[in-house]
Protein backbone atom coordinates (compact mmCIF):
# COMPACT_ATOMS: atom_id res chain seq x y z
CA UNK A 1 0.00 0.00 0.00
CA UNK A 2 1.59 3.18 -0.90
CA UNK A 3 1.79 5.86 1.57
CA UNK A 4 0.11 9.03 0.56
CA UNK A 5 2.29 12.21 0.38
CA UNK A 6 0.61 15.07 2.06
CA UNK A 7 0.26 17.79 -0.25
CA UNK A 8 1.41 21.35 0.40
CA UNK A 9 -0.69 24.14 0.92
CA UNK A 10 -0.06 27.34 -0.21
CA UNK A 11 -0.77 29.69 2.73
CA UNK A 12 -3.62 32.20 1.26
CA UNK A 13 -1.75 35.84 0.05
CA UNK A 14 -2.58 39.21 2.41
CA UNK A 15 -2.56 41.54 -0.72
CA UNK A 16 -2.89 40.86 -4.37
CA UNK A 17 -0.24 41.12 -6.94
CA UNK A 18 -0.69 45.08 -7.19
CA UNK A 19 1.28 47.34 -9.47
CA UNK A 20 3.27 49.94 -7.94
CA UNK A 21 0.87 52.62 -8.35
CA UNK A 22 -1.91 50.60 -6.87
CA UNK A 23 0.08 50.00 -3.69
CA UNK A 24 1.00 53.61 -3.99
CA UNK A 25 -2.83 54.64 -3.47
CA UNK A 26 -3.58 51.72 -1.06
CA UNK A 27 -1.44 52.71 1.34
CA UNK A 28 -2.12 56.51 0.69
CA UNK A 29 -5.29 56.17 1.67
CA UNK A 30 -4.77 54.20 4.51
CA UNK A 31 -2.42 56.85 5.72
CA UNK A 32 -4.86 59.31 5.91
CA UNK A 33 -7.12 57.46 7.36
CA UNK A 34 -4.56 56.14 10.07
CA UNK A 35 -3.47 60.55 10.44
CA UNK A 36 -7.58 61.32 10.76
CA UNK A 37 -8.08 58.75 13.17
CA UNK A 38 -4.85 59.87 15.16
CA UNK A 39 -5.90 63.45 14.75
CA UNK A 40 -9.86 63.11 15.83
CA UNK A 41 -9.89 60.47 17.99
CA UNK A 42 -6.07 59.76 19.23
CA UNK A 43 -5.13 63.25 20.17
CA UNK A 44 -8.07 64.26 22.02
CA UNK A 45 -7.43 61.02 24.54
CA UNK A 46 -3.91 60.44 24.68
CA UNK A 47 -1.73 63.28 22.77
CA UNK A 48 0.18 64.50 19.62
CA UNK A 49 -1.23 62.99 16.36
CA UNK A 50 2.26 62.84 15.44
CA UNK A 51 3.92 60.82 18.01
CA UNK A 52 1.59 58.64 19.76
CA UNK A 53 0.55 56.26 16.25
CA UNK A 54 4.20 56.20 15.37
CA UNK A 55 3.56 52.26 14.99
CA UNK A 56 0.41 52.88 12.89
CA UNK A 57 2.75 55.46 10.92
CA UNK A 58 5.68 53.54 10.26
CA UNK A 59 4.14 50.46 9.16
CA UNK A 60 2.32 52.39 6.45
CA UNK A 61 4.92 53.44 4.55
CA UNK A 62 7.53 50.55 5.01
CA UNK A 63 4.86 48.15 4.31
CA UNK A 64 4.68 49.39 1.04
CA UNK A 65 8.16 49.70 0.14
CA UNK A 66 8.52 45.86 1.05
CA UNK A 67 5.70 44.73 -1.03
CA UNK A 68 6.82 46.80 -4.49
CA UNK A 69 10.38 47.03 -3.81
CA UNK A 70 11.07 50.32 -6.02
CA UNK A 71 12.77 53.63 -4.77
CA UNK A 72 10.15 56.67 -4.01
CA UNK A 73 7.02 54.49 -3.01
CA UNK A 74 7.53 55.56 1.06
CA UNK A 75 7.59 58.80 -0.67
CA UNK A 76 4.66 58.70 -2.96
CA UNK A 77 2.46 57.39 -0.20
CA UNK A 78 2.37 60.78 1.64
CA UNK A 79 1.06 62.75 -1.57
CA UNK A 80 -3.08 61.65 -0.61
CA UNK A 81 -2.23 63.54 2.29
CA UNK A 82 -0.11 66.07 0.94
CA UNK A 83 -2.85 67.48 -1.77
CA UNK A 84 -5.59 67.03 0.77
CA UNK A 85 -3.98 69.03 3.74
CA UNK A 86 -2.37 71.25 1.58
CA UNK A 87 -5.68 73.42 1.10
CA UNK A 88 -6.78 72.59 5.29
CA UNK A 89 -3.10 73.73 6.76
CA UNK A 90 -3.32 76.89 4.61
CA UNK A 91 -6.63 77.73 5.72
CA UNK A 92 -6.91 76.73 9.50
CA UNK A 93 -3.10 77.62 10.11
CA UNK A 94 -2.22 80.21 8.08
CA UNK A 95 -5.58 82.45 7.48
CA UNK A 96 -6.85 80.77 10.65
CA UNK A 97 -4.22 82.71 12.13
CA UNK A 98 -2.88 79.26 13.89
CA UNK A 99 0.70 80.67 13.85
CA UNK A 100 2.21 79.79 10.49
CA UNK A 101 4.73 82.25 9.40
CA UNK A 102 3.17 82.45 5.41
CA UNK A 103 1.99 80.65 2.81
CA UNK A 104 5.72 79.30 2.25
CA UNK A 105 5.71 77.55 5.64
CA UNK A 106 2.11 75.25 5.16
CA UNK A 107 4.10 74.45 1.89
CA UNK A 108 6.69 73.53 3.77
CA UNK A 109 5.18 72.15 6.99
CA UNK A 110 2.85 69.87 4.60
CA UNK A 111 6.06 68.84 2.76
CA UNK A 112 7.51 67.07 6.68
CA UNK A 113 5.65 63.46 5.37
CA UNK A 114 7.28 63.40 1.85
CA UNK A 115 10.60 64.04 3.26
CA UNK A 116 10.11 61.38 6.36
CA UNK A 117 8.99 58.79 3.66
CA UNK A 118 11.56 59.71 1.34
CA UNK A 119 14.10 59.31 4.33
CA UNK A 120 12.17 55.38 4.74
CA UNK A 121 13.26 54.80 0.60
CA UNK A 122 17.01 56.11 0.94
CA UNK A 123 17.03 54.05 4.33
CA UNK A 124 15.98 51.09 3.03
CA UNK A 125 17.99 51.44 -0.44
CA UNK A 126 21.27 52.78 0.95
CA UNK A 127 21.38 50.32 3.97
CA UNK A 128 23.82 46.95 3.35
CA UNK A 129 22.54 44.23 1.23
CA UNK A 130 24.61 41.76 3.73
CA UNK A 131 21.68 42.48 6.43
CA UNK A 132 18.84 39.78 6.49
CA UNK A 133 15.90 41.93 4.64
CA UNK A 134 14.14 41.33 8.28
CA UNK A 135 16.56 43.80 10.03
CA UNK A 136 16.44 46.06 6.89
CA UNK A 137 13.19 46.58 7.75
CA UNK A 138 13.34 46.91 11.49
CA UNK A 139 16.17 49.69 10.56
CA UNK A 140 14.29 51.67 7.72
CA UNK A 141 11.71 51.56 10.51
CA UNK A 142 13.39 53.10 12.84
CA UNK A 143 15.31 55.64 10.59
CA UNK A 144 11.71 56.80 9.60
CA UNK A 145 10.78 57.20 13.35
CA UNK A 146 13.96 59.20 14.16
CA UNK A 147 13.08 61.35 10.35
CA UNK A 148 9.84 62.09 12.21
CA UNK A 149 10.71 63.63 15.13
CA UNK A 150 13.47 65.82 13.16
CA UNK A 151 11.48 67.05 10.19
CA UNK A 152 8.51 67.59 12.85
CA UNK A 153 10.38 69.50 15.73
CA UNK A 154 12.43 71.78 12.65
CA UNK A 155 9.00 72.59 11.24
CA UNK A 156 7.33 73.27 14.84
CA UNK A 157 10.38 75.47 15.70
CA UNK A 158 10.86 77.53 12.89
CA UNK A 159 7.39 77.81 10.97
CA UNK A 160 5.89 78.94 13.24
CA UNK A 161 5.48 82.54 14.96
CA UNK A 162 5.38 81.69 18.71
CA UNK A 163 5.78 77.73 19.20
CA UNK A 164 3.81 76.39 22.08
CA UNK A 165 5.21 73.83 24.22
CA UNK A 166 1.46 73.01 25.69
CA UNK A 167 0.90 72.04 22.38
CA UNK A 168 2.62 69.38 20.31
CA UNK A 169 6.07 71.64 20.26
CA UNK A 170 6.00 70.22 23.63
CA UNK A 171 6.42 66.56 22.97
CA UNK A 172 9.54 67.13 20.93
CA UNK A 173 11.28 69.90 23.28
CA UNK A 174 9.98 69.38 26.77
CA UNK A 175 9.28 65.93 26.19
CA UNK A 176 11.93 64.46 23.80
CA UNK A 177 13.09 61.70 26.76
CA UNK A 178 9.55 60.24 25.69
CA UNK A 179 8.94 61.30 22.63
CA UNK A 180 12.12 60.25 20.54
CA UNK A 181 12.35 56.67 21.88
CA UNK A 182 8.38 56.04 21.08
CA UNK A 183 8.75 57.31 17.51
CA UNK A 184 12.38 54.73 16.58
CA UNK A 185 11.38 51.84 19.16
CA UNK A 186 7.63 51.79 17.34
CA UNK A 187 9.28 52.36 14.04
CA UNK A 188 11.31 49.40 14.39
CA UNK A 189 8.37 46.95 15.24
CA UNK A 190 6.67 48.58 12.58
CA UNK A 191 9.38 47.72 10.43
CA UNK A 192 9.67 43.85 12.07
CA UNK A 193 5.78 43.80 11.45
CA UNK A 194 5.98 44.89 8.13
CA UNK A 195 8.40 42.05 7.24
CA UNK A 196 6.32 39.19 8.36
CA UNK A 197 3.78 40.81 6.32
CA UNK A 198 5.26 41.21 3.30
CA UNK A 199 6.22 37.77 3.05
CA UNK A 200 2.71 36.68 2.46
CA UNK A 201 2.27 39.94 -0.41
Amino acid sequence: MNAQIPLAVAEPRLFPRWRAWQVVLFFGLLHFVVMSFGNFVMEPRWGCVFVIPAYLMALVVVLPILIARRFGVGTAVFLPFFVLGLPLTYYFSYLGNDGIRSAWGVLAWCLTGPLTGLCADLAFRLLPRALPDRWRAILTGAIFGAAVFVTTYLALTYLYVNPNTDSHYGYFTLGVGFSLPWLVVNGGLAGYTAHAMSRRA
